[in-house]
């Protein structure tokens, strides 16, 4: 591909470089760079691509963009561009013909509640019939079938890493969804991604929001930070779909009020639910919206899955969905993978509760529907990641359940030990808790103490199916533990 059609409608500050001379590949990670690759140099965290100029160019890299004019040195061939992510991110749309732009796309943000949402507006699709895409935390869908590897990059890796993928991988799947004839595409939309541009070759029809609370605190300077970038994807989107009921979405339902609808438990929204009806057989609602109303069964549990699904449901009816296909859409779904997931009709549920505001909901729910019966939290905190709400995770779970098992989760880089020690500051004399510092042996322990009458949430991992140390990333399932346990 020439280089001037990898910048197709992509503005260019200076540049020094042919522009009809022929690319091989993109890609800003020095070490992968080949002979007439074009090399992106990105300011990272840790890491500035600017410092591998040099070593990119003898590796053979046809040509370098940046947006450091310091880095523009007559004698190497640069382009300078205003936003290098930006630019990336257009480029590899482009490397792949524009794959989103006949594809309808709705992407959700927020801090909770991004995948279940998204699934269930998959499912709606799917129950209309319209060839349909979803690229979530767990896993890229097309019309059903998984989408395990494009090019070069393993799907079921950038899943693991990321809740939207990295533009190469990104565009990439686009790529294969277009290709499998998908017409609508549902993602997720982390703050990261949407900090980083990675949607900027990417028309968004639909922009929704869930909810904001406090969240990757050691990425973000402060939470109006981090709510500034889950803002962009409103900026971006044609129409808006907002949780009126939560705080952060109330102003932006202000702010964007032109172009959008909000859904709420309250009847002041365009769509709002009454009846609501939670037990642990799922949830019973009806959900409104001017002179229509739809009776809704879930098979997920929890209030936060009325949210969920009534975003979903808001969602459809703006891309003319017609309400049938909406209510079995949303009743399809039994459970979603890692999100409240009952394991063997045991009182046992696997959660991805890894925020404070999630760890209370999940709890909350348990303790609500089933007051009468003992509850134990097994759960820890991610290494090299928002340090602050560990102790605001320790203190919620030993005052809200009966019982708590302080663990690891992906510590990374850290020590477990010093982790756990942050999660123990938030504990209070007299709580009911025990450390196990390692997960496997934790949750043979506390399953094998397991009464009938007792419920037991391991919070944190969802469904990952692998542990992060500083030895590496591992192979680990919290399922395939319990199986262990049970069948001996």
């Amino acid at each position: 591909m020439r280089l001037c059609e990898l910048f197709n409608g992509i503005q260019v500050i200076n540049s020094n470089t042919n522009l009809e001379c022929e690319v091989a590949y993109i890609t800003n990670d020095h070490r992968k760079v080949r002979q007439n690759y074009i090399f992106v140099a990105i300011k990272g965290q840790n890491r500035n691509g600017a410092d591998y100029i040099s070593l990119a160019l003898e590796k053979g890299a046809v040509a370098i963009v940046t947006q450091e004019k310091d880095s523009c040195d007559g004698k190497i061939p640069y382009i300078l561009v205003d936003n290098v992510r930006s630019t990336i991110a257009k480029m590899w749309s482009n490397y792949y013909d524009n794959p989103a732009k006949d594809i309808t796309t709705v992407a959700i943000t927020g801090t909770n509640g991004k995948t279940s949402s998204a699934y269930f507006l998959y499912s709606i699709l799917q129950s209309s019939k319209i060839p349909c895409g979803l690229i979530s935390t767990i896993e890229c869908l097309a019309n059903g079938e998984k989408i395990y590897r494009t090019n070069e990059c393993s799907v079921s890796d950038i899943n693991s890493a990321m809740t939207t993928p990295d533009p190469e991988s990104l565009y990439s799947i686009y790529g294969a969804m277009r290709n499998r004839g998908v017409k609508i595409v549902v993602m997720e939309a982390s703050s990261h991604a949407l900090e980083q541009n990675r949607l900027d070759g990417i028309e968004i029809e639909i922009g929704a929001f869930t909810n904001l609370t406090s969240e990757h605190m050691d990425y973000h300077k402060n939470i109006d930070d981090y709510f500034n970038a889950k803002e962009k994807l409103m900026k971006k989107s044609k129409l808006c779909v907002i949780n009126a009921d939560d705080e952060y979405g109330k102003s932006l339902a202000e702010k964007y009020s032109y172009k959008s609808v909000t859904f709420s438990l309250n009847n002041f929204a365009d769509f709002y639910a009454n009846e609501c009806k939670v037990n642990l057989e799922g949830c019973r609602y009806s959900l409104n919206y001017k002179n229509q109303s739809i009776r809704i069964t879930t098979k997920t549990l929890g209030n936060f899955n009325i949210y969920n699904s009534m975003l979903a449901a808001s969602c459809a009816k703006l891309l003319g969905i017609d309400n049938k296909y909406i209510k079995q859409g949303i009743e399809e779904i039994n459970q979603i993978k890692g999100r409240l997931e009952r394991y063997k009709n045991k009182n046992i549920y696997i959660d991805y509760a890894h925020t404070p505001d999630a760890m209370r909901k999940v709890i909350m729910l348990f303790k609500e529907i089933e007051p009468q019966k003992k509850l134990t939290v097994l759960f820890g905190c991610g290494g090299e990641r928002d340090r602050e709400k560990r102790s605001e995770m320790g203190n919620l779970s030993t005052t809200l359940a009966d019982f708590t098992v302080i663990t690891s989760d992906n510590s990374r880089g850290e020590d477990p030990k010093e982790i756990i020690a942050d999660i123990l500051k938030g504990v209070l004399p007299n709580r009911k808790y025990t450390v196990i510092v390692n997960r496997e042996e934790a949750i043979k322990y506390i399953a094998k103490k397991l009464k009938k009458d007792e419920i037991l949430l391991l919070l944190g991992k969802g469904h990952e199916a692998y542990e992060i140390t500083s030895s590496g990333k591992k192979h680990f399932d919290e399922r395939e533990v319990l199986d262990e346990v049970f069948q001996n």
